[in-house]
């Protein structure tokens, strides 16, 4: 059964081109930028500080901090592409104990909801021949039983409430939720924008759900009925990993 996740279907609508190499190709990206290090180390901190709170132990701000430089020690690189100006790594490696120092300003002691998961994979079955599959950063509880989940967010820029709305990430987290669970009620898709020390919470009717699933289906046919894969350029090709190789950044 063929498998497609957000950042798959993301990719194609960004560029054709890029999706290709990635996902028809099977090219790894030759090169790794530094945001999504960035955003990488986060979440496993923030993994940390809720499997640890799980657990009964609550980390202090330094040993969250403590472990993020560890882990990003682990994992960088002097080849990771910087593309915005006037950055450094150190500029990147600041900006994460900025969000992590702020998330834990506010939610400590880490008790508005009960963690239900941590980083769990899942995939399903959106119609008879195609499967979503993807990552829920984190799923809880509250106290009236109700479900939310939770994604981080690392990037510089705030949505505009059209965005959030549109988004299509969590309405798909959430429609794989309800096959697990039909007996669900409420479920509130909650976004973490680090950067801004900022969250947004909605709501989704069925009916917006299954507009959601119909679109994604809709795409998915186009993804599939392509033959031709264009570039796409616009300002997001500084950051893109293929760059490099992309036949139409040559002439740049």
């Amino acid at each position: 059964m063929p498998s497609f996740s957000h950042s798959k279907l993301t990719a194609y609508q960004q560029c054709p081109q890029k999706y290709k190499f990635r996902y028809v190709d099977e090219i790894p990206p030759p090169v790794r930028s530094i945001e999504l290090h960035l955003g990488d180390t986060v979440h496993r901190a923030l993994e940390k500080l809720y499997a640890d709170a799980l657990q009964g132990k609550l980390d202090s701000s330094d040993e969250i901090l403590a472990f993020y430089q560890e882990k990003w020690d682990e994992g960088y690189s002097s080849q990771m592409r910087i593309v915005r100006s006037g950055t450094t790594a150190r500029t990147y490696r600041e900006l994460g104990r900025q969000m992590l120092r702020a998330y834990h300003q506010r939610f400590y002691p880490f008790n508005q909801s009960t963690t239900l998961e941590l980083e769990e994979k899942f995939s399903f079955p959106l119609s008879d021949g195609h499967e979503i599959r993807g990552i829920i950063d984190r799923l809880a509880r509250t106290e009236d039983g109700s479900l939310e989940i939770h994604d981080y967010k690392t990037s510089r820029r705030f949505p505009s409430p059209s965005q959030v709305g549109s988004d299509m990430q969590l309405a798909l987290y959430e429609l794989a939720l309800r096959q697990r669970w039909p007996d669900a009620q409420r479920i509130t898709l909650i976004w973490h924008y680090l950067t801004f020390d900022q969250a947004i919470s909605i709501a989704k009717t069925l009916r917006q759900l299954e507009m959601v699933k119909q679109k994604t289906l809709d795409l998915i046919a186009r993804i599939e009925a392509t033959t031709s894969f264009p570039t796409q350029v616009t300002p997001l090709c500084d950051w893109c990993e293929y760059k490099e190789m992309c036949p139409a950044m040559k002439k740049y």
